[in-house]
């Protein structure tokens, strides 16, 4: 996998040099304002520069070390859903991402003397080839990127780590996700996986809402990035809007021919409505005082309310408000949104890097929409599959592994996370608003940690589907039959939490 030594710092240097070149950016691509409105904790607008996500290397705690050049090997998964998924990257190729990848790469391997390896399995053959490395006992990995809804099993079968103690982990600091890191805490020490930008997945896989500038224009829209500022971009808002947007454009119904010339409002598919929950502040399940976890949904007094607000968008289809691309058997980006036939689209960032890279209209990209005002902060729902940082327990340095993956974490946070901002800018938003929505979203991202260990089985896929063809009439009772369910699944794991003590 490796090039020449010698010739790899030599591309560095010529990359370093190419790096500091000037680079249009956004604003300077659409013209605008290089300074962005961005509301305040009490919802007021106010303009400010853009937020510099940079910071200085030296606040960086170097290690004095030197790991002799020996091999690191990563665990990690083929490419999947068009998402870049890979951590290192053999060569420069003068795409910016790749060779921000690998410029982040370069300076750990530098830093630290250690030669970085990437093992890439099949995504459907991952998690049997991860347990039976584990259950032989032999050191094979050094970090395992798992997809969350195998955590669950992997740690309960003390084949990971806990990383509460793990030697040169900085878990506290920004390069990895303080939310997640939060969550997924339990009894108070118990933490198995991490999440930072090493892996884009974790970015990629983040849900957010594009809206299509050319079709909102021509029907009047006004621009929904004032909403954000404004505080009032709701999933009420959202809903107006998109029954605003739509048009049968001379077509006899709604439903959807291929070449048709009707507008919907907006599609998606089912897996929309996880991010519609998470964006509401409507969780499955949440933790107590003691951060205990229990089954949250069971006693929340407005879940009734947001899955009705949910199907008040998704059940207008006699209007066009909303078409599920799993009622039409069509692809909601590369059927439907990219082809102009919907004002907005509900959809992982990864679609702006990769499958919108073609869309002849421009587009921008929003957070999911709060359920109202008084919602104090977005949350930006992760794909459910998301790989996770782990360390297998066979790992005979967690030490060094930690060493290397959170300076390489830190690198990614401050390397590429910003280049891949420009990728999706350059794509197809080309604004400045896009960018500082894009932060927001980055801030706010979320991952349903109830799914990471295997609770929400008996309710969270049919939830899913009844919203996303715009029946709330079942929700009740998914919710009374889950909750005979989900609290035995909780007592389980905590159960087997602490038996490891």
């Amino acid at each position: 996998m490796k090039t020449n030594k010698f010739f790899r710092i030599i591309t560095v240097l010529c990359l370093c040099i190419a790096m500091i070149l000037p680079v249009l950016s956004c604003a300077e691509t659409s013209g605008g304002d290089t300074t962005t409105a961005t509301p305040d904790q009490g919802g007021a607008a106010q303009t400010q520069a853009p937020t510099d996500t940079t910071t200085e290397e030296t606040s960086y705690p170097f290690l004095d070390v030197n790991y002799a050049n020996e091999e690191f090997l990563i665990f990690n998964s083929e490419p999947k859903y068009s998402m870049i998924m890979n951590i290192l990257a053999d060569d420069v190729t003068g795409e910016p991402v790749n060779d921000a990848q690998y410029k982040a790469m370069f300076k750990v391997e530098e830093q630290y003397k250690i030669d970085l390896v990437e093992y890439a399995c099949g995504w459907d053959n991952q998690y049997n080839e991860i347990m039976n490395a584990s259950s032989t006992g032999e050191d094979i990995y050094d970090v395992a990127y798992l997809r969350s809804t195998h955590i669950g099993t992997m740690f309960t079968s003390s084949y990971l780590l806990n990383l509460y103690g793990v030697e040169n982990l900085n878990i506290d600091m920004p390069w990895w996700n303080q939310q997640l890191k939060n969550d997924a805490t339990l009894l108070g020490d118990h933490l198995y996986y991490l999440s930072s930008d090493a892996h884009l997945m974790a970015f990629e896989g983040t849900w957010a809402i594009y809206f299509n500038k050319a079709l909102a224009s021509n029907v009047g829209l006004p621009s929904p990035y004032e909403d954000v500022y404004n505080n009032t971009w709701t999933l009420e808002r959202l809903t107006e809007l998109a029954a605003q947007g739509a048009a049968l454009g001379g077509e006899a119904s709604w439903d959807f021919t291929a070449g048709g010339s009707s507008i919907y409002g907006m599609a998606s598919f089912k897996n929309l409505i996880n991010a519609l929950m998470v964006g509401c502040n409507e969780h499955y399940c949440l933790k107590d005082a003691e951060g205990v976890p229990y089954y949250a949904m069971a006693e929340s007094q407005t879940v009734y309310d947001v899955t009705e607000a949910i199907a008040a968008l998704t059940g207008d289809t006699a209007n066009g408000t909303y078409i599920s691309a799993n009622s039409t058997g069509k692809h909601y980006i590369a059927d439907i949104f990219s082809q102009g036939r919907s004002v907005f689209m509900g959809g992982e960032l990864k679609a702006g890097a990769s499958e919108l890279k073609d869309m002849s209209d421009p587009y921008g990209i929003l957070p999911i929409p709060k359920y109202n005002s008084d919602q104090e902060n977005y949350l930006s729902n992760m794909y459910w599959g998301t790989l996770l940082f782990t360390i297998p327990t066979t790992c005979a340095t967690p030490e060094r592994t930690a060493a290397v993956m959170d300076l390489l974490s830190y690198h990614a946070w401050q390397d590429v996370l910003p280049v891949y901002y420009e990728r999706l800018c350059y794509r197809g938003t080309r604004d400045a608003e896009s960018v500082a929505m894009l932060e927001m979203i980055s801030e706010s991202r979320y991952l349903n940690w109830a799914i990471a260990y295997d609770w929400i089985d008996s309710i969270e896929p049919q939830l899913n589907t009844e919203l996303d063809a715009g029946r709330a009439t079942a929700i009740a009772s998914l919710i009374r039959g889950s909750k005979r369910v989900v609290p035995g699944l909780i007592e389980k794991t905590l159960n087997a939490l602490k038996a490891m003590n």
